[in-house]
Parts: structure tokens; sequence; C-alpha cells
């Protein structure tokens, strides 16, 4: 559930930032480019907010997929790599101190949280969209119930003749109905064109005709529901409420500019004043979802005919303007991107999977720790990023999940910090989570360790721990170009050190340290402790162990 929710509000930002970008560049194209492709466009939007198509790396894809990384790291203190002083003869650390705890509940899945905002989304969704469809039922019945064939030849004639001008092979019905004011298109499949009761000239028809076989030609009916789908599954969004009146509005400008592409100035302003005309009167019902009609409301027929008479074939540059700014949407369209569920981006996963324990199962970037009898058939519903790992303590009665982790150089000190602060998990259950970390990091990478440090004093890395038995080797290489003194080595929890035989180190420089007993390490860099020691020296240690 968690999965599909972060999708679904990837989907309404990405489709919402897409909306603003092409609203904000509409003062610029609104008199240049075409009606038509103004109302085109808008297809790019509404597919952004349905599909869940992105590339690897996206704007709000990379959003999405550090909130529970977010989530997570507010609530858990960071230390920075402590120096601490070493006095003289004194060879113990002392404790690294943190002043909060995490809460608990911090760790573990949002699953309900995640169910009920699904069963809230869904019902209300549902619910809208169950009243479009009884919108549109209801509005046809009402229709239905006052239509009346149209007989008449001379009329019959007229529209066959506009649909042999635009080339429209289906047949479509005519009626008149008393029920409504301005004429109408209805019917997807079987288009029916509805004409209110009253003596009309026939340029009147003609140009009533032309404009709503040119909204068939069009789909728009079929445009008109896709948008009220993105409605529907948006409907906690404001801005698809936007997309849809941008969407109504341009549906009749484009039309108009379809119709009048062939007409003279005076045939021009007789279309104009055929819109004009059935304005003077109300619809008794009116519904945008059933329907597209010749008018759509005084408040349109400014714009429509300030259009209508400034219409001008476009010339060849801003042809050439109008396909690069398509380009641009396009790009934008992949840019905003979406969040992509590990399921969709299995092929993309840089992680390697190793077997660690058999108790252990994992499945795309999520380690499942089996204990207290626990079984594949307690294993719960849990998934992550791609490129991320997490892990999930799977109890007969319940389970814990720890992460997501993005980093694998810096992963066992992420999971030994977390788990230090993990109430809810027993020593024996951090220790199975800590072990599982090692093991992968040791089957993956080795860690890189770098910082600066002075003269009497010692650095230790509290949160990369090594669980190590008796008869391991730990493994370390010094990385930086700049030469330096000093003490490295291993440091256990009660501050006994083991220490590597070189002092001086140059860049390439091995040494490798064998455990004599089993237990956890930090591994520690302390300045040399005489005139020989570099004062503020920086250094970069690559470790590993076997």
């Amino acid at each position: 559930m968690n999965e599909f929710i972060k999708i679904l509000l990837s989907l309404s930002v990405s489709g919402a930032l897409l909306l603003l970008f092409i609203l904000g560049l509409k003062p610029l194209y609104r008199n240049r480019f075409s009606k038509r492709w103004q109302y085109y466009v808008w297809i790019i939007v509404a597919l952004r907010f349905l599909l869940p198509f992105t590339p690897d790396t996206t704007i709000v894809g990379s959003l999405f997929e550090k909130f529970d990384t977010a989530a997570i790291t507010n609530e858990i203190p960071t230390s920075p790599n402590v120096p601490v002083p070493v006095g003289t003869g004194n060879s113990k650390a002392e404790p690294i101190q943190t002043n909060r705890e995490i809460n608990d509940t911090a760790m573990r899945e949002p699953f309900n949280i995640y169910v009920c905002l699904f069963f809230i989304w869904s019902a209300l969704a549902l619910v809208l969209f169950v009243r479009k469809i009884t919108v549109y039922q209801g509005f046809i019945q009402y229709i239905k119930a006052g239509n009346k064939e149209v007989s008449d030849i001379k009329i019959l004639n007229l529209l066959s003749d506009c649909e042999e001008k635009l080339n429209i092979n289906t047949r479509v019905e005519l009626s008149c109905n008393p029920l409504i004011a301005s004429p109408m298109l209805i019917g997807f499949f079987r288009p029916r064109i509805i004409l209110p009761v009253g003596e009309l000239e026939d340029k009147e028809l003609s140009y009533i005709f032309v404009h709503e076989l040119t909204h068939y030609k069009q789909r728009d009916m079929f445009y008109k529901w896709l948008i009220q789908i993105v409605v529907c599954v948006h409907w906690f969004n404001p801005f698809v409420y936007l997309l849809e009146k941008e969407v109504n509005k341009s549906c009749e400008l484009s039309c108009d500019e379809k119709a009048i592409s062939i007409l003279d100035e005076k045939a021009k302003r007789e279309y104009g004043d055929t819109l004009i005309s059935f304005l003077k009167s109300n619809n008794l019902y009116k519904s945008s979802l059933a329907s597209v009609t010749l008018t759509e409301g005084a408040e349109q027929l400014k714009e429509r005919l300030g259009a209508i008479m400034k219409f001008r074939k476009k010339s060849k540059v801003i042809t050439a303007i109008t396909a690069i700014f398509t380009v641009i949407v396009c790009v934008c369209f992949f840019v905003t991107g979406a969040y992509a569920a590990p399921s969709v981006a299995n092929d993309m996963k840089t992680w390697k999977d190793s077997e660690i324990l058999n108790e252990i199962l994992t499945e795309d970037g999520v380690y499942y720790i089996f204990c207290d009898g626990a079984g594949e058939d307690d294993k719960p519903l849990s998934s992550v990023s791609a490129g991320s790992i997490k892990f999930v303590l799977v109890r007969k009665d319940s389970y814990t999940s720890i992460g997501p982790f993005d980093n694998m150089e810096t992963l066992m000190e992420e999971v030994t910090e977390q788990c230090k602060y993990m109430k809810n998990l027993t020593e024996e259950e951090k220790g199975l989570v800590i072990e599982t970390a090692s093991r992968i990091v040791e089957a993956n990478v080795e860690v890189s360790l770098s910082g600066i440090t002075k003269k009497n004093e010692m650095t230790i890395y509290p949160k990369c721990i090594f669980p190590m038995s008796k008869g391991n080797v730990f493994y370390i290489e010094y990385g930086d170009s700049v030469s330096g003194t000093f003490h490295v080595g291993l440091i256990d929890e009660n501050g006994e050190k083991l220490e590597a035989e070189i002092t001086i180190w140059q860049e390439g420089d091995t040494a490798s340290i064998e455990v004599n007993q089993d237990g956890s390490y930090y591994f520690y860099v302390e300045g040399f402790n005489d005139n020989a020691g570099w004062f503020n020296t920086t250094y970069d240690f690559i470790v590993s162990y076997k």
C-alpha cells in the first residue's frame, strides 16, 4: 500500500508541476500558437497525472525515493567522528554519549497509516466516478425523453454535405429537442446532433453542423472523459480542477478555429452571430460530461469571438517554434517523472544479493531475518527503492523494519547507530541485524574512513562496528596522497587495542591485524605521541576484514 500511495502522490506532484509550467508560459503562446495545439498539449499533462512511466533519475522520483530515509533519519542523532583525548598510561577509549532517544514508532513500517490513506482515497475516488457516471446517464435519459427525429430532407442533406466536407464516414443522427437551448453532440460511438426547437437558417445550420461534427472528429467526448478520470484519481489535488477548466475552454476554441479555417471575414462574423444567438436563453439542463455544445457560457464568448476575428493561418516560423516547444514539454514530462516502485525498477538494482544465513530471505533489496520460529508465512509485504536496502526482523506475531539505507560505504555505522536506539529490539535481535549488515558489506564493498587527526588525540568510529571472530583478519590500506604518522588499529568495547605495525603511512601501504578473540571492534586513528607527529594531519584508510 505504501508504494502505491507514494506513486499516486508523486504523479500528482509531477502533473501539477507540468501544469504550472505550461500555464506559466501561456502569455507567450496564447496569441501565437494554434488553438488546436493549446488544446491537445493538455493531454501530455493528463498522461503525466496517470502514467508512472519514468526514467531512472527524475526530480519528483528522487524526492519520493528519499521519503522513507528522511522520515527515519530525522529521528536518529548523528554523531560525527569524535576526537577522544588520550592520557598518559590510559589506553581506554571514552564512551560516546548521546542526548536523545528514538521514538520506536519511527522505526516501524507505517502500514496502518498507508492502508487508511488507501481506503480513504479509493472510497472517494469511487464515489466521485460513480457520481459522474450517474450524471451522464441521467442527462442521456433526460435528452431521450424529449428527442424527436428530424425528417426534413433539406436539413438532412445539409448535414450529409457537412459530413462529406469533413471526411466523416460514420452516420451521424439528427434530432430536435424542446428541453435544450443550444445545439449539442452526444454519444461516443453512435453520435447524435441535437438541435433546439425553432427556425434556423441554412447558414446557421451549416455552422452548427460543422462545429458539432468537428467535436466528433476530434473525439472530444473521449478527451473530456480522460480528464474526468484524472479528476477522480487525483480528487485531492486542486490543480486537476484547473486542468479540467483549461481543457473545456480550449476545446471550444480549438473547434472554432477548425470550423472557421475555410471561412472568409463575412462568414466569420456570421459564425460569431450564431454563437451569440444561442446565449439568449439558458439550458434547462446542462452537463459538460455528457455532451459537447455549441456554447459553454457567456463568460467564454468574448474570448471565442476575439479568437475568431483574429484568426490567421500560422507561418512556418510559428509552426517550427511550436514544434520546439512541444519537444520541451515532452522533455519536462520525463524530467519531472514519478516515483518508481521497486517492482518496476528491479533491473536497476545496484545491490548484490548474497547468501548470508539460512534463516534470511532476500527479495529486491529487502532482507527478511526470521527469528523465534517465524517462517515465510509470517513475512510481511515490504519493499525498498532501487539502490537501497532494508532489514525486516520477522517474528511469529510481529515484525520490525530497520532502514532503508542508501549508502553501502556507511551501511555498518548507520545500521549500528539505528539499532542502538531501538528499544523494541532485543540484544540478540540487534546482533542478527548487525551481523547481516556486516556480511553484506563484506560481500560487496570495502569501507573508506577518512578525516583529520592531531598529535596526542585519537579518533574512533563508534558508528562503524566490525563484529569479528577469533582468527578473522582485518585489512588496512592507506589511500591518502599525503603521507602521515599515525597509530591505527582496532579497539574493542573494553578499550583494548590491537595496533597495526606501521606508523609512518604512505599512499598504498597496507597492514593487517589478526583478531585473537570474538567481539565487536571499532577502527581508530591516533596522532603519534612524540615530536615526529604531524599537526592537523589528514588521512584516508580503506578497511575490510575476512
